[in-house]
């Protein structure tokens, strides 16, 4: 069962689930960053044995995602795809086009390298950033306009390091909130994790596992 939390920004309020994504209801616009989707493609082209159904697992999660929340735009918040065109482009394109009714808008990121006509002829329409009131929408925190009083933002893959007693520890993904801004994690389940710690002790991270979402105190 998807478990949700709730992350507001002013009067801007999403909300924040176990699959790794955010949901503006307001808007019904669906938020997902970093699927890095023909990696699985990638890897076994390079003699590295993983089995298809990885690939298939991150479709029928997005597919899973977009029956509950029955967004009216998905933006997908940068690398989309992971390399250069392969076969897998070709099902993820016929994927969506049978499977997800939406409006697709990719936010261009640093491993989005396919021909413009490519994402074009698979339905999505490019931008370099997007808004929803007055936030800001981009790949990398670092191209966000000083402008804007808050930004979401993905391309770190952020993950949280809990310890236990002893040596027990895991690693788990999360979204990672200070002030000004949102860093997603990443929905692709074959991106690793970069480890985050809280920079200031105002920040929150949000880690979540299949079922539950939780706050680290």
């Amino acid at each position: 069962m998807t478990a949700e939390t709730q992350i507001s920004f002013g009067r801007t309020q999403f909300t924040a689930t176990s699959d790794g994504v955010l949901f503006h209801q307001d808007s019904g616009k669906l938020i997902i960053s970093d699927c890095h989707f023909g990696k699985t493609t990638h890897f076994r082209r390079n003699a590295l044995p993983i089995p298809e159904q990885a690939m298939q697992k991150d479709f029928l999660r997005l597919e899973a995602v977009f029956n509950r929340l029955k967004p009216t735009s998905i933006i997908f918040l940068g690398d989309l795809f992971h390399s250069y065109e392969n076969r897998e482009w070709n099902i993820l394109s016929e994927f969506l086009y049978t499977r997800i009714k939406s409006q697709f808008i990719l936010i261009l990121g640093n491993h989005d390298i396919l021909h413009k006509k490519s994402y074009e002829a698979a339905g999505f329409e490019l931008r370099t950033h997007d808004t929803i009131n007055d936030i800001c929408l981009v790949h990398d925190l670092a191209d966000a306009s000083n402008e804007s009083k808050f930004n979401i933002s993905g391309h770190l893959h952020p993950g949280y390091k809990i310890k236990g007693n002893g040596r027990q520890q895991i690693l788990l993904p999360c979204f990672y909130v200070s002030s000004s801004s949102l860093i997603m994690p990443a929905f692709g389940s074959l991106t690793g994790l970069a480890i985050m710690e809280k920079k200031h002790k105002t920040d929150s991270i949000f880690c979540f596992t299949s079922n539950s979402i939780f706050e680290v105190i």
